[in-house]
Order: structure tokens, then C-alpha cells, then sequence
């Protein structure tokens, strides 16, 4: 009968222990979730996805993102993101189709008419009609398209100049001011660099190349393929060379500053704990709680904004990707039907895709790299 009691009685204090544990922790895990929310609305978090162009919000919407809240990127599925995809190639598929099925149909009735028309004058002239069918088909899409580009990095340029202060800040409350100092300053100075370059260099200079393209198609004593060859790869590997850059410095920069930052957390900690009397381990137990709340907002608003860049760039890519895919073809087709005229001038239209596919990729990747490298190296 005793042991009865006393194996009674142990339960008891067990199940006391275990329950009182669970409420305990039940208790602290609502108090971080309001801490954490608390924390979301004060640094601005909540407003940066209104802060998207529209297209780039219903991309989200459609992964299953409508928030920049803590895990609010674990509901983008592989599914859903392989429909958003889809949607956005059907989307922008119809234009090109258009184009590519007039360029054929002018590509076979000037070869038509020349079977029927012998001699070089006539040759030359449903060459020269057949090209300006085709300019007049072609070019005010891809003028659009370059245009396009540059409202795209416009707006990342703009989202990122909104998201950093607000990362900069969270980075700063979780104890990371080293870290937010380096990467607030890198990442502004790139975005602004970014969009200037685009929207004052590269934009002008791709219609330029455009121009010059008709041109040569228009006039057979003008072949500038080398020339828009040589541009195409010249700037491949500026651009190559300073996403490089960019990685390696912002890397370098937020691993001294992590270090620095997890020295000075750690002295604060061992300073509260040892010399604050009678409360100083609760204290320090309460100030890495707060780290750890900032560390999660912060990982769930970075994971956000990884996804935000993809959404603001993904029609975009998407349409070159179909432009460039529908081009090759008309150069294809052309090369079939043996008019060299306009075989170059859709090579040259393709190179010039190219190389705004090249822009848009290696700014998306200098923004995604930027944020994920200070989500892993800069924890709190």
C-alpha cells in the first residue's frame, strides 16, 4: 500500500512538473509571437509588400506569399510555383506567336516572288520590301521590351531601396550593428549604381544597337554583326565581372562584421549575467530571447524578399526568354528561305535579347545573393 502511495505520488509530482513545464513554454512561445508581430509592424516589414509593382504582388499571390510575415515563405510550393510560371508564359506568348507567324508568311511570299521575278533588281527590292515588313513587325515589340527593362529595374531598384533600411534595422535591434552598417551601405550604393547604369547606359545603348541593326538590314553595304557580337560579349563579361565583385566584397565585409557583432553579443550577455546582482542570468536569458526574435523576423523577411526580387523579375525574364526563343527561329527560318538580309537582322535582334536577358539575370542574382548572404552570415 505505501509503495502504491508513493508510486502515486510520484506521478503526480511528474505530471505536475511535465504540464507546468508545457504552460511554462506555451506561455514564453506566445509571448515571442507577439514579440516577434510587435516587432514586424514597427520596423515597417508589414509595408514592403504593397511597396511591389502590381504584376509582381499577384505573382506572389499566386506562389501562395501575401506577406512579408516569419514563415510566411513556407507556403510557396512547387506546385504553385510551377503554375504561376506557366500562367506567365502563356501570358506572354501571344505576341510573339504574332510576329513570328507574319515574319513567315513575308519570308515566304518574298520567296514566292522571287522564283517568279529572275533578274538581281528585282531580287533586291523584295529583299529590301520583305526586310522593312519585317522591321515594321519587329521592332515596336522590342523597343516595348527594352523599355520594359527598364521599368523592371526601376521598380527592384526601388523595392530594394525600401527593404534594406528596414533589414538594416532589424539587423541593428538583434545586436547586429556591425552587420547592418556593411550591408545598409553596400546594398544601397549597388541598387542606386544598378539603376542608374541601366536606365542611362544600357538602355540607350541597346536601342542604339537596335537602330544600327535595321539600318544594316536596310542597307546591304553595312554589316555591323561583328560589332553587335562584339558588344554582346564584351558586356557578358563586364557583367560577369562585377556580379563577382559585388559577391565577394559584400561577403568579405558581412563575415568581419558577424564576427564583430557575435564578439560584442557576447560581451554584453557575460557583462549583464556577471555583474547585474540578483537578476542578471534572467536578464541575459531575456536579451537572447529578444536576438533570437529578431533573428527569426529577420530570416522570414529576407526569405520574403528573396521571393519578392524573383516575382519582380520573372515576367520580364519570361518574356525575353520567349522573344529570344521566337527570333532564333525567324533566323532560322530566313537562313531556309536564303534572305540574308533579314537572317542578320534577326541575329542581331537576338543578341541584343541576349544581352538584356544578361542585365535582368545578373541583377536579380546581385539582389538574391545580397539578401541570402546576410540572412546566413549576419545571424544574431
Amino acid at each position: 500500500m505505501l509503495r502504491r502511495s508513493i508510486a502515486l505520488a510520484g506521478a503526480l509530482a511528474c505530471a505536475f512538473v511535465f504540464f507546468g513545464f508545457s504552460a511554462q513554454a506555451a506561455a514564453v512561445e506566445d509571448e515571442s509571437s507577439k514579440i516577434i508581430e510587435d516587432m514586424y509592424k514597427e520596423s515597417g516589414a508589414d509595408k514592403l509588400f504593397y511597396a511591389l509593382p502590381e504584376s509582381s504582388r499577384d505573382f506572389l499571390s499566386e506562389i501562395g506569399l501575401s506577406d512579408f510575415r516569419p514563415f510566411a515563405a513556407d507556403s510557396i510550393t512547387p506546385n504553385r510555383l510551377e503554375g504561376a510560371i506557366k500562367k506567365a508564359v502563356i501570358d506572354n506568348f501571344d505576341e510573339p506567336l504574332r510576329v513570328f507567324l507574319f515574319i513567315i508568311a513575308a519570308v515566304v511570299i518574298a520567296g514566292a516572288l522571287d522564283t517568279v521575278k529572275g533578274g538581281l533588281a528585282e531580287q533586291k527590292l523584295l529583299s529590301l520590301a520583305a526586310s522593312l515588313c519585317v522591321v515594321s513587325a519587329v521592332s515596336p515589340p522590342l523597343i516595348s521590351l527594352i523599355n520594359y527593362l527598364g521599368e523592371t529595374i526601376s521598380a527592384a531598384g526601388n523595392f530594394m531601396l525600401l527593404y534594406v533600411p528596414v533589414m538594416a534595422g532589424l539587423m541593428a535591434a538583434g545586436g547586429g550593428t556591425a552587420s547592418s552598417t556593411a550591408y545598409c551601405g553596400v546594398m544601397i550604393y549597388t541598387s542606386n549604381l544598378v539603376v542608374q547604369v541601366c536606365t542611362r547606359l544600357v538602355i540607350p545603348l541597346m536601342k542604339c544597337i537596335m537602330a544600327l541593326s535595321i539600318t544594316s538590314s536596310a542597307c546591304e553595304s553595312m554589316k555591323l554583326d561583328g560589332v553587335i557580337e562584339m558588344f554582346r560579349k564584351v558586356s557578358r563579361i563586364i557583367l560577369t565581372f562585377c556580379m563577382s565583385l559585388f559577391v565577394a566584397f559584400l561577403t568579405m565585409r558581412s563575415i568581419v562584421a558577424a564576427a564583430a557583432d557575435n564578439l560584442a553579443n557576447r560581451a554584453v550577455k557575460f557583462a549583464v549575467s556577471s555583474f547585474v546582482p540578483l537578476v542578471g542570468g534572467a536578464l541575459s536569458d531575456a536579451y537572447q530571447t529578444m536576438i533570437s526574435c529578431v533573428s527569426v523576423l529577420k530570416s522570414g523577411v529576407g526569405a520574403a524578399a528573396i521571393a519578392a526580387v524573383f516575382a519582380v523579375f520573372a515576367y520580364p525574364v519570361v518574356r525575353c526568354m520567349i522573344w529570344q526563343m521566337t527570333v532564333s527561329a525567324a533566323a532560322a527560318v530566313c537562313d531556309l528561305f536564303g534572305i540574308s538580309r533579314l537572317s542578320s537582322l534577326m541575329r542581331s535582334c537576338s543578341s541584343v535579347i541576349s544581352v538584356m536577358f544578361a542585365v535582368m539575370m545578373c541583377t536579380m542574382v546581385i539582389y538574391i545573393i545580397g539578401t541570402a548572404v546576410i540572412i546566413i552570415v549576419g545571424k544574431g
